[in-house]
């Protein structure tokens, strides 16, 4: 049974584990693209498009796209979805197959996949990129797969280390929220917004997605590194110690008292239009197809971790460090109590107003810190519905009641929070599969209650401000939809 570590537990720089890792990628680089094993087909399943992929090296001109890219292996990654976890954990599930057969092959070696363990607080150098990722080449002297793709850098070569600001979610904060979905679309909760059919990017992005998932593609990606951006993420190698550290937080997440998983027959059994599939090793058909409970106690892609405490903020069968529970998700209640006008977003700073329903949030405040079984509690979230533009990743500052064109720099106290922004090129598409929707994300700014109540009591008028951190990839402004305020209500369990 093949049991995933911590890299940084396997050795310094160039252990064991990461020398069998660039073996094997050079060896699976050197089949035929349209071979279901190969390191570009794997790469091409999560995100593809043949005019960028040219344009930074993963193909030449004269290579033709593999039918099963543009068929059903291709362009099958779930994200602002309830699918993003099991989609993710069967990818990689799939991959690390793949990676430990060659390695097998080459070396005679048992190889599971490492996870980068970035929020780990007892490791001082958790943040810094594994070093065999920076290193120019192999112990042999040949070039490093982990740093280069045939002679070209897929990251910016000053990216050493996660570094996000103060008030960034960088952090475990997801790990708090106790329900997988909240209410009966997903807009709020742990997992993603609900979707009864393949949907490559939806509409909701849920709580692990947002924080570490997002920030770490943007951050690591800053300088257009290729991780920075889905259609070329899987082809960097840490991708996939990025996000196999993501399936162990949803491990973690699950195994701790007082969570609670979705259970519904079109996430179990889901998507109902098009089926997930994965190669088999060796890549003869069919494929493998799968669905939610596969990747579950008893499903063929469930993964054993060989620790679920450290960097999770959780403790596997103890007890669990949370929000008060709000009562079965269900019987959660989420309704909009405020929005604003659709507003653009550029290099400068854009304001906008929340007309919000004064007495309903309120009654949210006075609630949120009530903790008394049987009591009503109230959460109170800021949404940014319908985000789209151009760009592959950014980050979103958002502030609460700054003086009317005042710089935000002056006001860091008035900071509620920031969202990082991964995928808004392809979600954003109108020729896209799914017409172009963007992507919603949500911050919880409860514990700025006594912010949001000072600045809004009265005049039924929050003033936000919204500004595009310079360190965005691409061109192009940003469109939100609208900003909303939402409150959840929930009995104290």
């Amino acid at each position: 049974m093949a049991v995933r570590r911590d890299v940084a537990t396997l050795g310094a720089g160039w252990n064991q584990a990461l020398v069998n890792y660039a073996l094997a990628i050079q060896a699976l680089d050197q089949l035929p693209f349209d071979d279901r094993n190969s390191w570009r087909f794997m790469s091409a399943m999560h995100g593809f498009d043949a005019q960028q992929w040219r344009a930074v090296g993963l193909m030449s001109a004269a290579d033709q796209v593999p039918a099963d890219i543009s068929g059903d292996f291709g362009n099958q990654c779930q994200h602002a979805s309830w699918y993003f976890l099991p989609w993710h954990r069967g990818y990689v599930g799939t991959f690390e197959a793949i990676v430990a057969a060659k390695v097998m092959e080459l070396t005679g070696d048992d190889w599971s996949l490492p996870y980068w363990n970035y929020l780990d607080a007892t490791n001082p150098e958790a943040r810094k990129l594994p070093q065999a990722f920076l290193e120019d080449s192999m112990p042999d002297g040949s070039e490093n797969p982990l740093k280069y793709y045939r002679g070209r850098p897929m990251r910016n070569p000053s990216i050493t280390a996660i570094k996000p600001r103060p008030i960034d979610k960088f952090d475990l904060s997801s790990m708090d929220e106790n329900d997988f979905l909240v209410g009966n679309q997903g807009g709020l909760g742990f997992g993603g917004g609900v979707s009864g059919g393949f949907v490559q990017f939806g509409n909701w992005t849920g709580d692990l997605e947002s924080n570490p998932h997002n920030i770490v593609h943007v951050l690591v990606g800053l300088g257009g590194g290729w991780i920075g951006d889905p259609i070329t993420a899987g082809a960097d190698p840490l991708f996939w110690l990025h996000h196999c550290n993501v399936d162990r937080l949803w491990q973690a997440w699950m195994g701790a008292p007082g969570k609670s998983m979705v259970n519904d027959q079109r996430w179990n059994k889901g998507p109902a239009d098009r089926v997930f599939i994965m190669p088999v090793v060796g890549g003869q058909n069919p494929g493998v197809e799968f669905d939610g409970l596969d990747g579950l106690a008893g499903g063929r892609f469930f993964p054993y971790y060989d620790d679920l405490t450290k960097g999770t903020g959780l403790t596997q069968g103890g007890e669990a460090v949370a929000h008060v529970s709000m009562g079965p998700s269900d019987n959660q209640t989420v309704e909009v109590i405020g929005a604003s006008a659709p507003l653009m977003v550029g290099s400068a700073p854009v304001a906008t107003e929340v007309e919000v329903d004064l007495p309903a949030a309120k009654a949210a405040v006075s609630s949120m810190g009530v903790t008394e079984p049987g009591e009503q509690v109230s959460r109170l979230y800021l949404a940014l519905e319908a985000v789209k533009s151009r760009i592959p990743s950014g980050i979103l500052d958002i502030y609460f009641g700054i003086p009317a064109g005042a710089d935000p720099a002056d006001h860091a106290d008035r900071q509620v929070g920031s969202v990082a922004l991964f995928g808004l090129n392809v979600a954003s598409r109108p020729d896209g599969p799914h017409g172009g929707n963007g992507l919603s994300y949500t911050i919880d700014v409860t514990d700025q209650a006594e912010q949001f109540a000072a600045v809004a009591a009265g005049e039924g008028k929050l003033g936000v401000v919204v500004q595009l951190r310079d360190t965005h990839t691409g061109d192009g402004e940003i469109t939100i939809g609208r900003i909303s305020l939402l409150k959840r209500t929930g009995i104290v369990g």
